[in-house]
């Protein structure tokens, strides 16, 4: 019988669910500066909201007028908007807090489900926030992180043959397809455990009677991810992208991972657990887990962006396998009735009203202004990293004709001085393709024909960062300099 005093302490899923949103919050000002794409979903959900009308062509750049403009992420870009105009970045911030808490809470309580050993969900969990820390920015991607959470809990139980209910993966596969384009993800997963269910039934002979679900879950699962504003396109869109080693080149978190980096070595750790557990466990591996873990390794290695998104993935797993370790190793053994401690004290504990107090206080915050930014700041734009007061001065000394700007500061501006300027280029690369993309490439490193490509387009003034290539090369051409600050100078054509 459990005690009426569980209901005033915190689980540990509770409590873990709490310390992240509060911490994350905390982060904000990082999350909202880490890149510069946030300005853009700002500026197409508000576009959104007010039109009431999805965009299939970019509004947004004169170099792609009329090029069709892919709303793989237009849900969260709408919620985004809503929640600025309503609590300003302060809302985005508490989303974006939601939904990383949300991802990693749903891995721990599969981790524990899976490993039936606390203490190696808690390890395999804490990793795994280290590792998805790589990537909170406040995007749209964050959506992917707790779908696919969801979505392997979900997946492992059919498989096990702890549910048949087939649907439930076209139902979030339709969810998900309207709000991040990587739900191509899902499929991938998907397809690892059909793949291993095949293998075992056909080669080591196993029986099962799973094959009907996985046919009915993969095919529907497919065909729900063509109900979306832009339909079949969105497929093409990401292979495309898929494709292009110029944008890849020219995005960062497309390319391997440097493990030199601290922010990389959760995940480092996370794999080294996993060859170890598998190793000295001595259990056998079913061939969907073989799939999985080579899979989103190779993922994982292959782009920086993917290491959050194998850590979620395979965090169940690797619990599964340290679990086993710890259970058959003499030298851990002493560590199970630690953890066995910890699930008692777990079992007796219901106090999810905290971390469902600690969400309505977080977001009475929000809703009232205020910041967990530890230096007292709001949350706000760095004016160090985007050009602020060179836009402010904009606003009362209008520039005429088309601009190049810094990659990096197309969403920024968009966001402000949208619908009066249109940018150059952007962190929307798919919109852009490869060869306007490497058309940026050569004009802000100046390299061989980046006069033309001006010339070509018309560019009668610039907002750059001060002294780089491309600022001195106009400088020395005769550009006047009209403002300059630490952060931009903004130049104009004689």
């Amino acid at each position: 019988m459990k005690s009426p005093l569980g209901w005033l302490f915190p689980s540990f899923k509770n409590l873990f669910f709490a310390l992240i949103l509060a911490g994350v919050m905390a982060r904000g000002n990082t999350l909202l500066n880490a890149d510069g794409d946030l300005g853009h979903h700002l500026a197409l959900g508000r576009l959104m909201l007010t039109s009431g009308q999805i965009p299939q062509t970019d509004p947004f750049s004169f170099r792609t007028a009329g090029v069709a403009a892919v709303p793989h992420e237009w849900l969260v870009e709408i919620i985004f908007a809503a929640l600025e105009k309503a609590f300003g970045l302060g809302g985005i911030v508490f989303f974006s807090a939601l939904l990383i808490a949300a991802a990693l809470t749903v891995t721990f309580v599969e981790s524990a489900r899976r490993s039936d050993l606390l203490i190696a969900a808690l390890t395999v969990s804490a990793l795994t926030l280290g590792a998805t820390a790589l990537h909170w920015i406040t995007r749209p991607h964050l959506a992917t992180f707790l779908m696919l959470a969801i979505w392997t809990a979900q997946l492992e139980a059919f498989a096990l043959g702890e549910h048949r209910r087939w649907w439930v993966f076209p139902a979030l596969m339709l969810l998900w397809a309207n709000l991040h384009g990587m739900f191509i993800l899902g499929l991938l997963g998907l397809a690892f455990v059909i793949l291993g269910y095949l293998w075992e039934r056909w080669l080591e002979k196993k029986t099962g009677d799973l094959g009907r679900g996985f046919a009915l879950a993969a095919i529907f699962s497919t065909l729900a991810t063509f109900l979306t504003p832009s339909g079949a396109e969105l497929w093409t869109t990401i292979f495309r992208l898929a494709a292009s080693p110029a944008i890849s080149a020219l995005t960062s978190e497309y390319r391997p991972a440097d493990f030199h980096q601290p922010g990389t070595w959760p995940f480092l750790i996370l794999l080294g657990i996993a060859l170890a557990s598998a190793v000295l466990s001595g259990k056998k591996f079913s061939m969907r887990a073989a799939l999985a873990l080579s899979g989103w390794t190779l993922m994982a290695l292959y782009s920086a962006r993917n290491i959050p998104l194998a850590a979620i993935a395979l965090a169940p797993l690797i619990s599964e396998l340290l679990a086993g370790w710890i259970l058959t190793s003499p030298a851990l053994i002493a560590l199970t009735g630690f953890s066995r401690r910890l699930e008692a004290v777990e079992r007796r504990l219901r106090g999810w009203l905290w971390a469902a107090l600690v969400t309505l206080v977080l977001f009475w915050l929000t809703a009232q202004g205020a910041s967990l930014d530890p230096q007292g700041r709001a949350y706000q734009f760095d004016p160090q990293k985007f050009p602020a007061a060179a836009v402010t001065w904009l606003q009362t000394h209008p520039q005429s004709g088309q601009m190049v700007n810094e990659f990096d500061w197309g969403g920024y501006l968009l966001l402000r001085a949208w619908p009066q300027y249109k940018i150059f280029m952007d962190g929307h690369t798919h919109i852009y393709g490869e060869a306007k993309t490497l058309e940026y490439a050569a004009v802000i490193s100046t390299e061989p024909g980046w006069q033309e490509i001006l010339t070509r387009y018309d560019i009668r003034w610039a907002i750059l960062k001060p002294n780089t290539p491309l600022a001195a090369a106009l400088e020395s051409s005769g550009w006047q300099t009209d403002y300059r600050d630490e952060t931009a100078v903004i130049l104009t054509k004689p």
